[in-house]
This record gives C-alpha cells, sequence and structure tokens, in this order.
C-alpha cells in the first residue's frame, strides 16, 4: 500500500522540464492562465478522488472513493502564489441491510444503508509555475477532518431516503501537502486546464467505525465497536481547473 502511495505521488508530480524552455511564444498567450490586467484573479474546480490509506488506518480500511472541491485567489499578479481552499468528501465502506418497516409491519421491508465517511477541509498556500502548457504547483494546508457513520432508511423501490441519523463520529485537527500538475485543455475567457494532484493528509489519531464495527444484540439494539488510531492517508485526485475573471 505504502509503495502504491508513493508511486501515485511521484508520477503526478513528475515534470517534463522542457516544456517551459521550448515555450517561445508571448506572456499573454502561455499557458492557461494568462497574465496581466485581463488576466484571471484565481481559480476553482474539482474532480474525482481517490484515498489510500496509510500506516494504522491501512491496516482497517483498503480504499476510499469520493470528490474533491477547490478555489484559490491569487496572491501575485501572475498565478506564482496563491491562498487554495480544498474540500474532500469521501466514503470509505457502506453496508446495506433489508429489514422490515417495523415489528407490526413486516410485509414491508426498506433498506437500511450505514455509511462510514470522512469531511475534510483545508486552506493555505500554493506556489504554481507560470508558464508553460504543464504547470506544477505545489500546496500546504491547515484545517480538519470528519469523520462519521451515518445510516439512512428508503424503500425497496425508492431513490431518496425518507430518515437519517448518525450513529458515530469524531473531529480532528489536519494537516495537507503535496502538489499536482495543471495540463492546459482550452484558453479563452474561462481557461480551461486537466487537473492531476496527489496529497497526503495527516489526521492523527480518531475513533471511527469500519464495516463490521456495528453488531446488534437479541432485541435488535446496535452494539457499536470503535476503532481507535492513526488515520493518514494519500489522496489523488484527477479533474479539471478554471481560471476565474473580475467582471
Amino acid at each position: 500500500m505504502k509503495t502504491r502511495a508513493w508511486l501515485v505521488a511521484v508520477a503526478v508530480l513528475a515534470v517534463p522540464a522542457a516544456v517551459r524552455a521550448q515555450d517561445k511564444r508571448p506572456p499573454d498567450l502561455r499557458g492557461a492562465y494568462p497574465d496581466g490586467p485581463r488576466g484571471t484573479v484565481g481559480f476553482a474546480g474539482g474532480g474525482l478522488a481517490l484515498a489510500l490509506p496509510v500506516g494504522q488506518f491501512g491496516n482497517y480500511v483498503s480504499v476510499g472513493g469520493g470528490f474533491n472541491g477547490f478555489a484559490g485567489v491569487k496572491l501575485a499578479r501572475d498565478g506564482a502564489a496563491s491562498i487554495r481552499l480544498d474540500g474532500t468528501f469521501l466514503i470509505y465502506g457502506s453496508e446495506t441491510r433489508h429489514v422490515p418497516l417495523s415489528s407490526t409491519v413486516q410485509l414491508v421491508t426498506v433498506d437500511v444503508t450505514t455509511s462510514n465517511l470522512i469531511f475534510n477541509v483545508g486552506v493555505g498556500p500554493q506556489l504554481t509555475a507560470t508558464r508553460g502548457a504543464i504547470r506544477p504547483y505545489v500546496n500546504g494546508e491547515v484545517g480538519f477532518s470528519y469523520f462519521g457513520t451515518v445510516s439512512s432508511v428508503r424503500g425497496s423501490h425508492n431513490m431518496e431516503s425518507f430518515a437519517e441519523s448518525t450513529n458515530f463520529d469524531d473531529f480532528t485537527f489536519a494537516l495537507r501537502g503535496g502538489g499536482g500538475l495543471w495540463i492546459q485543455l482550452a484558453r479563452g475567457r474561462t481557461p480551461v486546464a486537466l487537473d492531476l494532484s496527489a496529497h497526503y493528509i495527516r489526521n492523527g489519531r480518531v475513533s471511527y467505525l469500519r464495516e463490521g464495527s456495528i453488531s446488534f444484540d437479541l432485541g435488535g439494539a446496535p452494539i457499536y465497536h470503535p476503532i481507535e488510531s492513526e488515520t493518514n492517508f494519500w489522496l489523488a485526485q484527477i479533474g479539471v481547473s478554471l481560471g476565474l475573471r473580475p467582471r
């Protein structure tokens, strides 16, 4: 698991150095984010995210999936320095039970789905290359992570749930660091770039549930079996980044 996570990080952060050296276009035509008064003032985007637990967390959870969204504001006119905000939502386990609606309505069954989730938010500086169609960046953030286990109830043939409850949760301070590549896809008034990134999220010790952490007594009451461990993981993302222009 550790080897796979490091390979993801190295692949994302590897940048061909010749790209910038060969770019001879005028400054206002280079890359997806032109500089100057008509240039962008920031960026926003998001994409699919894959969580690869490491250390103690990797002993209990194999993988998680979800999405990550981000936005940033330039601190430098050329975009070399920015302040970035990230929000990540992940599900690292889910179980569904088919049970009667109630003890008196045995003929109507419902689906009770229990999901284990992580919500992480962080903010911090980002440094970005300012030339070329491929622009590497690095960033570091401070924030928090929320670990929760939530159960919802819906009819077996319904899409929407009609009841939901939080079974167990915990909250921790979090650090995020890493980087990625913006690969130019389109210029124009709204520049678009493919975003490939890898970040390490350090959460420290957390109490949480995973698949199989809830059992039931003879009366049907739930019994929780929480785990307390380090909960660090690598986050790999593929998505898009949009340049933001002033009105």
